[in-house]
Parts: structure tokens; C-alpha cells; sequence
């Protein structure tokens, strides 16, 4: 079955090729072929039993198909051979025949380089109908003995088959055509073809008993027999007629057209058909540095060598000298003429006391304010937007008045100092409502100095 698939198989990648060429001289043609054909040796097993041997006889088959005009096509072909096969296991009182009824698609290559005559190979899948018609039986060798069941008919005295099995057939061609005219061609080939195993089924009957010389069979057992390696050989020769007239060749090419001459670029731009031919190569000139002509760069004087300028420095009050000694002297102001310094005091979330890093921020700020004159103190808290407004708010006044604390613990002695408490309504980053935003979570310092109460120079 495997190598019967992969042939079916190989026959159905066929039928693929031709629709994919291009049409060229296509058209339809009919086909009606006949001649000899034989069946294959089969093997019955089951309750019909025996090799059986088949002989020649009458094979038909008409087509129908299509030409693709690139040497390739496809037909659909119908097929039938009437064959004897004779007696099964060579038994006597045995006989066997078979028709073979086929259905095909076939895929066909033409070979076109052999003039009038056209050999060809092809191969096709389709179904097959076929009908089996066999008998065994035997009458007794005397009455003393009783019956005996033939070789090909165990269990039974007599075995009979009238059927019919369809399956899936493939076949092989290989052909030769003659062409009479454009649209006759005389058409012969070779076919072989493979029907796979057939499955049959029929009656048996036994002698009725006592046995006497008017016994007779009697009785409708059901038997069933399968014939393996069915299938035939056949030679079958014909016409093909081809609807439409043939395309005529296409004249032969016009002869080449002699050659152009091939001309070469010389050096000048001009044209000419070797280098021979051109004009003398006149000698370049170059253009030096120094505006002096030469033929050869390397010719040039050298160029003279400028030193590079001495490396300068800018200054921080934006002057440019040679020597960083040389900057002009810069004027120190003490922190003090700032007028105001500001300072911010971060806590964490939901917090008011202060960080040991937050505690450091303060001390900077009372230092600067004890080292200069202090016009005021502003201290505003604030808060991110998580939790209410109304929380926020006296949240913000508890950072405010732990910053003043630690400002009074660092030295400040000053009364004034303002203090204020702003909530979430003056966010640093602003945010959506419910966001906790470490930046927004602070308090920032403000404290005015008097400027010129302590100049350093």
C-alpha cells in the first residue's frame, strides 16, 4: 500500500505542472484507442481461495483531453478490459473472470524533437470498477465416499462470486504518435495498470445428505474473498484529433547585424579606435602654494612652518591674559550683603520632627544669622496633598514651630520671627490631590539680613 500511495502520489505532482506553463499552441483533442490487454496474476484469500492467471483479451479506451502547447497535457481517460482468467489454483470444476472499468486523469509528455513522430510517457490517478465473476465446486467421487470440497472452495462444495469492488487505481503510459496532419496524429501505447486489493463477496453451499445421485446444493452461506495484486498490461493502438489548426512556426530570426566598431576615450576627451590614434598627451602643470608652476607636486617648496600662539586664560571676571597671575584681583562680599538667604527644611511623610539631616539645615541658617545683622525671620510650613486640608494645615504649623524651636536652640534670640502655616496650598511640585511628594513635605526659612555687617576682603 505504501508504494502504491507514493505512485499515486508522483502521478498527482504531474498533473501540476502543465497549469503552471504557459499556453502556447493549447487546444482540445479526442482520442479512441483499442487492442489486447491481460490482467495480472492475482492471489484470492479468504473463503475463495488460489492464484489465478490471466489471459489475453479485447481492451478499449477513449479520451478526452487538453494541450498545453509546451509538449505537456492532460486528458480524461475511460478504459475497459474484458479478461478470462481461468481456473483458480488450477483446480478443476474452478473458472474466474474479471472486467476492469477505469476512470483516469492522466498528466502526458510529449517528446517534439523526433519530426512527424512523437514518442510520449505519461501517468494518471483515478478510480477503478471491477467485477469479478468466479465459481469452484465438486461433485463426488462416488457416492460410497461422499463429497469432496474443492482446493479452492475449503469448507464448501461449492463457492460462488457474482461482484463488484471500486478503489482508488493508478496506471503507467508510455506511447507513440505519428503525425498524419496538423490535427491527426495515429496514436499507440502501452499501459500499465494497478487497482490495488478488491474485496468480493458471494455464497456457499454443500450437497444435501444422505448423499445419493440426486444430491444437489443446497444452502446460501455468506463467503468473501480478497484479490491482491490486481491490475493488467495492455497494448491498444488508435487516432487523436486535435480541434483548431495548429500555430505556425515563427519565421527565423533576421542575421545578426555586423559589428559597430568600439571607439576609446584618449586622455584630451577626444574619440578614437585605439590609443594609437590619439593625440599626444600633453604634459600638467600645477599650481604651488606659493602660486609657482610645476609638473610635479612633489616640486612645490615647502611650506614655512608658523609657530602656534602661546595658550591664553580666562579670568573670572572674564578677562583674557597669558598668565593666570596676571588676573585682576577679585573682591570678596560676605555672605551678609545677600539681603536674604533662604533655607529649606524637608520632613518625612506625615511628620514634624526634624532629621538629624534637617537639624544640620537649621544650624547653617542660625549660624549666618548670628554671624550677620537680622532685619527678620519668616518660617512658612507645608505639606504634600495627601490627607485632608484641614490636616494638612495644622500639620504644616507643627513643622513651622519645630523649625523655630531648633532656631532658638541654636542661638537666635530675636523676636522677630513670623510663622505661618500654608497646608498644601503652596506646593513645590505640583500634584493631584491624595500624592505623597517628599519635596512638597517642608518648611522653608527666610532670613533678612543687613547687608554691610560683615564686609571681608
Amino acid at each position: 500500500m505504501k508504494r502504491q500511495l507514493f505512485l499515486a502520489v508522483a502521478s498527482a505532482a504531474l498533473f501540476v505542472v502543465p497549469a503552471m506553463a504557459a499556453a502556447q499552441d493549447a487546444g482540445w483533442y479526442v482520442r479512441g484507442n483499442a487492442g489486447y490487454g491481460v490482467v495480472t496474476d492475482t492471489n484470492f484469500t479468504g473463503d475463495l481461495l488460489g492464484d489465478v492467471e490471466g489471459e489475453g483479451n479485447v481492451a478499449g479506451s477513449l479520451g478526452l483531453g487538453y494541450e498545453f502547447g509546451n509538449n505537456w497535457r492532460m486528458e480524461l481517460d475511460a478504459t475497459q478490459l474484458w479478461n478470462d482468467m481461468g481456473a483458480i489454483q488450477q483446480a478443476g470444476q474452478t473458472s474466474s473472470d474479471m472486467r476492469i472499468t477505469t476512470g483516469m486523469l492522466n498528466a502526458i509528455y510529449d517528446f517534439s524533437d523526433f519530426g512527424s513522430w512523437e514518442p510520449y510517457i505519461g501517468a494518471g490517478i483515478g478510480i477503478a470498477r471491477s467485477s469479478l465473476s468466479a465459481s469452484a465446486h465438486s461433485l463426488p467421487s462416488g457416492l460410497a465416499s461422499g463429497p469432496v470440497n474443492s482446493p479452492a472452495c475449503p469448507g464448501f462444495n461449492g463457492c460462488t462470486i457474482s461482484d463488484a469492488d471500486t478503489g482508488v487505481a493508478w496506471n503507467l503510459i508510455a506511447g507513440l504518435g505519428y503525425n498524419i496532419s496538423d490535427n491527426l496524429t495515429w496514436d499507440t501505447q502501452y499501459r500499465y495498470l494497478n487497482v490495488g486489493d478488491l474485496d468480493f463477496t458471494g455464497i456457499g453451499q454443500n450437497l444435501t445428505t444422505p448423499i445419493t445421485a440426486a444430491s444437489t446444493l443446497t444452502g446460501n452461506t455468506a463467503i468473501a474473498t480478497t484479490a491482491s495484486g490486481a491490475g493488467s498490461h495492455s497494448i491498444m493502438t488508435g487516432l487523436r484529433y486535435r480541434f483548431g489548426a495548429k500555430a505556425k512556426a515563427a519565421p527565423p530570426p533576421p542575421p545578426p547585424l555586423p559589428p559597430t566598431p568600439s571607439y576609446i576615450t584618449c586622455n584630451d576627451g577626444s574619440q578614437a579606435l585605439s590609443m594609437a590614434d590619439c593625440p599626444a598627451e600633453v604634459a600638467k602643470t600645477y599650481i604651488c602654494w606659493d602660486e609657482t608652476q610645476v609638473t610635479d607636486l612633489n616640486s612645490c617648496p615647502p611650506k614655512p612652518v608658523t609657530p602656534p600662539p602661546p595658550p591664553t586664560y580666562t579670568c573670572p571676571d572674564g578677562t583674557i591674559v597669558y598668565d593666570r597671575a596676571s588676573c585682576p584681583v577679585r573682591q570678596v562680599v560676605s555672605v551678609c550683603d545677600a539681603g536674604a538667604t533662604n533655607f529649606v527644611v524637608y520632613f518625612p511623610w506625615d511628620k514634624s520632627s526634624l532629621t538629624e539631616q534637617a537639624k544640620a539645615v537649621v544650624a547653617n541658617a542660625a549660624g549666618i544669622a548670628n554671624q550677620c545683622g537680622i532685619s527678620d525671620i519668616i518660617i512658612e510650613g507645608h505639606a504634600d496633598s495627601s490627607g485632608s486640608q484641614s490636616y494638612n494645615v495644622g500639620l504644616s504649623a507643627r513643622r513651622a514651630t519645630s523649625v523655630e524651636r531648633q532656631l532658638r536652640a541654636d542661638g537666635i534670640t530675636t523676636t522677630n520671627i513670623t510663622k505661618s502655616a500654608k497646608g498644601e496650598t503652596a506646593l513645590a511640585i505640583p500634584t493631584g490631590d491624595g500624592v505623597r511628594e517628599p519635596l512638597n513635605r517642608r518648611t522653608e526659612v527666610v532670613i533678612r539680613l543687613i547687608p554691610g555687617s560683615n564686609l571681608t576682603r
